[in-house]
């Protein structure tokens, strides 16, 4: 492959355009950020978090559709959104409805990258589940964690937007990272992408930060969030990010082997559990 530009290669004035698209098209992730601080204050209740969420149907259909999954149980099933919010319960309300919307977020495929929708929602979940699982253990909010692992590649959503829209076929190389790549022919990243769309949606500084900063060696020195996030990352790249697959190798060689209390055999068991959590969330949102 040729890592000259294409000509013509998109302009920045094409890339901000596609930026507005991206963030006009899915403003409702602001509620991600809306729902995050109140999570935080004491006296929410399920009533708030459940008008906050009435305005948009679809968002409700795919919430109640997922309480009534084998992921939360038989029992009785929800009939509006406050009862499955209930069902769920207070700790996975933010992961549920991240959920949801990412799902709908990363609804079309990213050809430009060689990856199903389907595949790149799963694998953004993944790093989610994964970096909210350890999040109490390194110091971090286990909102943030889960935000930050969910939403660190949405834009790559933008890039794709951008490429298909100014009918420019270039692809990923996958010999290369996704950010030399995207560095080299288009002269932007998904990181700033990213970034400048959680914070138009009033993301906290912690989270839309540090999609900034994902890929700052020095900056993942200082964060063990950021160490993580490359395990989780590098993790499902070394697996073809193919999510159903048997087993799953381990990466090697990142800062993360540093950490006093990593063991690659409860690593491993970890990162078993969160593919087994978003395979059961693909399927109970199959349908949606």
């Amino acid at each position: 492959m040729s890592l000259r530009p294409p000509s013509p290669s998109p302009s920045k004035e094409e890339f901000r355009l596609a930026l507005q698209k991206v963030e006009a098209l899915h403003g409702n992730m602001a509620v991600l950020a809306k729902l995050g601080i109140l999570l935080r204050e004491p006296d929410t209740g399920i009533d708030q978090i459940a008008r906050l969420l009435q305005t948009d149907g679809a968002l409700c259909a795919n919430i109640i559709r997922l309480s009534n999954s084998a992921l939360y149980g038989a029992g009785s099933r929800s009939a509006n959104i406050s009862d499955a919010l209930a069902k769920v319960g207070y700790n996975r309300i933010l992961s549920v409805i991240g959920a949801a919307l990412s799902k709908r977020l990363f609804m079309n495929d990213l050809g430009a990258y060689g990856m199903s929708a389907d595949d790149y929602w799963a694998y953004s979940y993944f790093c989610g589940v994964l970096l909210e699982e350890h999040a109490m253990q390194i110091g971090v909010a286990p909102d943030e964690a889960y935000l930050v692992g969910l939403l660190h590649a949405l834009g790559r959503v933008v890039i794709n937007d951008l490429l298909l829209r100014t009918k420019v076929e270039i692809y990923w190389d996958p010999s290369l990272p996704a950010e030399d790549w995207e560095t080299i022919v288009l002269g932007f990243r998904n990181d700033e992408a990213g970034a400048h769309l959680l914070r138009a949606w009033k993301f906290s500084p912690e989270v839309h930060q540090r999609v900034a900063d994902q890929n700052n060696p020095a900056r993942r020195a200082q964060d063990p969030l950021l160490r993580l996030l490359d395990f989780a990352r590098r993790t499902a790249e070394l697996n073809h990010f193919r999510i159903a697959a048997p087993a799953w190798s381990l990466p090697a060689g990142g800062l993360w082997e540093s950490a006093p209390d990593y063991d690659p055999a409860l690593m491993a068991a970890a990162v078993g559990r969160a593919r087994r959590s978003c395979l059961q969330t693909v399927e109970a949102l199959k349908a949606a």
